[in-house]
């Protein structure tokens, strides 16, 4: 079937491509790519629009509490993955052979991440989530997810393998899972409880359907093997990418949080309807760098002439992704929050307005951070996080009790362009 599609294209692109097009290689990263945003679309999209139904059945107050919970918790996922993803996903291509060792240290220290972020997580609960114990509950619950982060080391070895269809199969299983418990959890009019045990356990489903694709390829869990000396070596290369992992996803969900302490509730469900839409698309960098990322590395190791060919065009592709999703949904706000979201969320329209222009500067980010761990510079990955998540909780500070929710979704923008703006001053690698 993929050769039919090719020999289709070479009717419409110059003569010139068309030995890249049937290249194999080509073939294997398209076809990838192709599992991956279909896998991605299917899952985003059935979670999106259930995710609305759930925001009007509970309003914006109680959709609030959710979004603020899952704000928080998010805050912390950073510790769950020490930082190893990255590192093991160019390791396991550069390295196959070292397949049992590499995925077994990778498990154990994520594991020990997991525990770690549940522990930080609770405690941060009671230090700093006021005195609404009811919150304070829904906080400890969810973050149990933190613990569900290890088993995903099998994810980043498939995507490693370009091998996104056993990924996607897993993911798909998964959310019709969760969409189908949330549903009946809206026809059963049960309440916000209930509806964060589900989102604790979404995880799992996919864990479970991943160990199987795993185990259907021949391979054992039990042949994983934990390597001290290894894991000092992932660790003295990941701590960076944690940290940086760190001001990420300190700058991705600051603003909810904080809308949550100065404006309430309520003005965070309305807030998180505007960054949802924009989130919709989120997955395409993911999708894109993790299918494309093993032809970067290899065309580092073996031609740098190359290898800059293919990170001008992997930037181009990003930031013009980003343009293409800005563009009309800057211009088409209104219709979009009223039909989705409902008259209960209209003030969400001039947060979409500006929110949506982020996903540019995301979308370069993520070119920038897969071009900053290819080349092995992941301290500088830290630096620009941590300035980037500075700037951001200073504008929102300033900006969230002058001008509200506009202010915070001003912020992120802002703090999303640091990344990108970064890198156009930062010198090439030695070649």
């Amino acid at each position: 079937m993929l050769d039919k599609i090719f020999l289709k294209l070479e009717r419409f692109v110059p003569e010139k491509w068309h030995r890249v097009l049937s290249h194999e290689g080509f073939k294997r990263y398209f076809a990838n790519t192709g599992w991956m945003f279909f896998g991605q679309m299917f899952s985003l999209l059935v979670s999106f629009f259930i995710g609305a139904w759930i925001a009007r059945y509970l309003g914006p107050k109680n959709y609030g509490i959710v979004s603020y919970v899952v704000a928080f918790v998010g805050l912390f996922g950073f510790i769950s993955t020490l930082g190893v993803d990255g590192i093991l996903n160019r390791e396991l291509v550069s390295h196959p052979e070292k397949r049992d060792e590499l995925m077994g240290t990778a498990f154990r220290l994520k594991l020990f991440g997991g525990g770690l972020a549940f522990i930080v997580a609770v405690v941060c609960a009671f230090m700093f989530s006021g005195a609404d114990v009811f919150i304070r509950a829904l906080i400890i619950m969810f973050s149990l997810s933190l613990f569900l982060q290890a088993p995903f080391v099998i994810s980043i070895f498939f995507y490693s393998n370009v091998k996104a269809k056993e990924n996607i199969k897993s993911q798909i299983l998964a959310a019709i899972i969760s969409s189908i418990l949330k549903i009946i959890l809206i026809l059963s009019g049960a309440g916000v409880i209930w509806l964060l045990f589900i989102y604790t356990a979404d995880s799992l489903w996919q864990v479970i359907f991943l160990l199987r694709s795993y185990r259907a390829q021949g391979l054992k869990i039990s042949a994983w093997r934990f390597n001290t000396d290894l894991a000092k070596n992932l660790w003295r290369n990941s701590w960076p990418l944690m940290l940086s992992s760190a001001a990420a996803f300190i700058y991705l969900r600051i603003d909810q949080v904080m809308v949550g302490k100065i404006m309430g509730e309520e003005a965070v469900g309305i807030y998180a309807a505007g960054v949802k839409i924009t989130e919709i698309f989120y997955f395409l960098p993911g999708i894109i760098c993790g299918s494309l990322f093993p032809a970067i590395i290899n065309a580092r190791n073996t031609n740098k002439e190359l290898y800059y060919r293919r990170l001008n065009f992997f930037y181009f592709l990003l930031g013009g992704l980003g343009l293409i999703i800005a563009i009309p949904i800057a211009f088409l706000a209104k219709p979009i929050i009223s039909i989705i979201f409902g008259a209960e969320y209209l003030a969400a329209i001039p947060v979409l307005q500006i929110y949506v222009w982020s996903s540019v500067g995301l979308f370069l980010a993520s070119a920038a951070g897969q071009q900053l761990v290819a080349e092995n510079r992941s301290k500088m990955i830290f630096i620009i996080s941590f300035f980037a998540m500075i700037i951001n909780i200073i504008l929102n500070i300033i900006l969230i009790p002058k001008i509200g929710l506009i202010g915070a979704a001003i912020a992120t923008l802002i703090a999303y362009f640091v990344t990108p703006i970064w890198m156009l001053f930062l010198k090439r690698e030695n070649t």
